[in-house]
């Protein structure tokens, strides 16, 4: 056997269509940890390439999928349940992507798709199969219950019955019934099913690229929000729309008599559709009324441009580049990755991250490159608001304490960020924590908060929101990225960490710092513990920055000042930020619906 039979996903372009073989024929291509990452490597090749319009998806040796591998399964019952779900996490993270894609996907099924195979030929948007072909979801007759989205998509593809039939008895669905009821699209002689899907994506490639990705989204958020916020959507999506280079060549080619010649690359980007209506998404215009926060040394221009494309906002940390030739390479370089998508500069105004002298200069930096946004923090940002105010820059300001966010409201910034004692960084020296400050916020300020610290799952978001906050701020949560450019190892040791290893540090300089518990926390404890006078001259040879960026490089997490926070609990394995984003989203919206169950019926509430 050859090197690229071995290969369990194979990926060959077609044109513009990247096409994407599951390659396991012998098992009848089931599903495992090595197709989940050659599915993920094929869908991360096609986003990155502006040239591919569209995937298909295909099975080797005439089966589309057969799911998951019962022997494998069998081996999970001994497991923790914990780690069974995290198991199942692989499937779900996967069908999360198809599903959520910019780019149409098209499932190409011959001989069958069942199980697990069946949910992810689902996930895509359209579908052509074989005429003696069939899905089936025959979980029950092992005793086991659909995964992988596929009660979802059994009733967003079928009437509930056609649904419970399938799901319940275990059977098969031929294609041609499938094909009566709307599930697939083509039905093709057998064996010409990826013929058909080409013939379909080259259709696709012709079109307008753009408007079909912000089609996409639309349809894919129409299942989760109600008439009216599905309209704001659609609003949104058309009214971008009406100004791209799209619109104007389908326009003019409708009234000339003509077909249109759409680009090859589409001259703009998707437009980020509303789908929270909060003061943040306003302000910034994101989807989603979560901050990624700054992170010194290691939010740059990847993992800024990745939130960014994710629907949320982050934040190229300043003092990360001392240069101001390299801070403004990677303001540049982040405007190329996330194109017209929001993203912004933080800005610590601490002496020893950005020095007094350097501050202005900074903020100059800022405005002259078109940075909307700004990220403050350390002291008030009142010296530099003139500078803000003159470039149209809005102002997010980081304060520790709400009495420093009711000075924040009185110098004019346009939000305030509330980090708590739980945040990891700098969490101030009141020690608050985050659920007493979103719960006194409300009646202390009239501008738009935020609340930062501790905040590493959707529920909690959705707690802060329902408190009155108009967003949180994250920043442990996202330090497992796949953007986020720290050694593996660093990541690892993150996520052995529980919500119980982290430290506090430097009180005798009155900057209390919370972070990973490791030899150089407990020795800064030592130290301030039998020195109460230290000063910042005395902690330095522990708490350096420089030695916090080895350990990055290194993984060598034994040694520096490591800022985390106690969501370390939430982080349990590395994965793309978009898939994190996504988890979130999932978890914000599940629990503004159980929130919403709790209305009394015919309460009128």
């Amino acid at each position: 056997m050859n090197s690229a039979a071995r290969q369990p996903v194979l990926s060959a372009c077609h044109g513009a269509t990247l096409v994407l073989t599951l390659n396991v024929p012998e098992k009848r291509n089931v599903l495992g940890p090595a197709i989940y990452d050659g599915l993920n490597a094929g869908l991360d090749l096609a986003l990155a390439d502006a040239g591919i319009a569209n995937i298909v998806l295909q099975g080797a040796g005439g089966f589309f999928c057969a799911g998951g591998d019962l022997n494998q399964l069998a081996t999970r019952a001994a497991l923790p349940p914990a780690e069974r779900a995290a198991r199942i996490e692989l499937l779900h993270r996967l069908v999360r992507r198809i599903r959520s894609c910019p780019k149409p996907v098209i499932a190409a099924i011959e001989g069958g798709a069942a199980g697990a195979g069946a949910s992810i030929a689902l996930a895509a948007d359209l579908i052509v199969a074989a005429e003696d072909s069939y899905m089936s979801m025959a979980y029950v007759k092992a005793g086991l219950v659909p995964d992988g989205g596929g009660t979802a998509s059994l009733l967003r593809a079928l009437p509930p019955q056609a649904a419970a039939e399938l799901a319940l008895l275990g059977g098969r669905f031929p294609a041609r019934r499938l094909a009566e009821l709307g599930v697939i699209n083509r039905l093709v002689p057998a064996g010409q099913a990826l013929q058909a899907a080409l013939g379909l994506a080259s259709e696709l490639a012709q079109g307008a690229r753009g408007a079909q990705s912000a089609i996409l989204a639309l349809l894919d958020g129409a299942s989760d929000q109600g008439f009216d916020d599905q309209l704001e959507a659609e609003k949104a999506a058309m009214a971008h729309a009406l100004g791209s280079p799209e619109a104007a060549e389908g326009i003019s080619a409708f009234r000339e008599r003509r077909l249109p010649v759409f680009p090859a690359v589409p001259s703009y980007p998707s437009a980020p559709l509303p789908e929270f209506d909060t003061p943040v998404t306003r302000l910034f215009g994101t989807r989603l009324p979560i901050v990624a926060g700054g992170l010194m040394w290691l939010a740059n221009a990847e993992y800024v441009a990745a939130a960014a494309q994710a629907g949320i906002i982050g934040f190229i940390t300043a003092a990360s580049f001392p240069d101001p030739q390299a801070l403004r390479d990677e303001i540049r370089r982040c405007r190329e990755l996330a194109g017209d998508l929001p993203f912004g500069v933080n800005i610590s105004m601490l002496p020893k991250l950005v020095d007094s002298d350097r501050t202005a200069g900074v903020f100059r930096l800022v405005a002259e490159e078109g940075v909307r946004f700004i990220e403050t923090s350390g002291r008030s940002p009142a010296a530099y608001l003139p500078i803000t105010r003159a470039a149209g820059i809005r102002v997010l300001h980081k304060v520790a304490s709400l009495r420093h966010a009711v000075k924040a409201q009185e110098i004019g910034v346009d939000a305030v960020t509330i980090v708590g004692a739980e945040c990891g960084g700098h969490p101030g020296l009141d020690l608050i924590g985050s659920f007493v400050n979103a719960g006194l916020a409300g009646a202390r300020l009239d501008m738009p908060w935020l609340i930062g610290g501790g905040v590493g799952t959707g529920a909690q978001v959705a707690a802060i929101l329902a408190m009155g906050g108009a967003g949180a701020v994250v920043g442990t949560r996202f330090l497992v990225a796949d953007e986020i450019w720290a050694h593996d190892a660093y990541k690892q040791a993150l996520i052995r960490a529980t919500e119980n290893d982290t430290a506090l540090g430097m009180h005798t300089i009155r900057n209390t710092v919370r972070a990973l518990a490791n030899d150089t926390m407990r020795e800064l404890h030592e130290l301030e513990t039998t020195r109460p006078d230290a000063t910042i001259d005395d902690l330095m040879p522990l708490i350096s920055g420089i030695i916090g960026r080895r350990a990055y490089e290194t993984g060598d997490v034994s040694r520096g000042v490591l800022s985390v926070g106690q969501s370390l609990g939430a982080v349990h394995r590395t994965e793309p930020l978009a898939d994190i984003v996504a988890q979130m989203r999932l978890e914000l919206l599940a629990a503004l619906d159980r929130v919403a169950s709790l209305n009394p019926k015919g309460s009128g509430r």
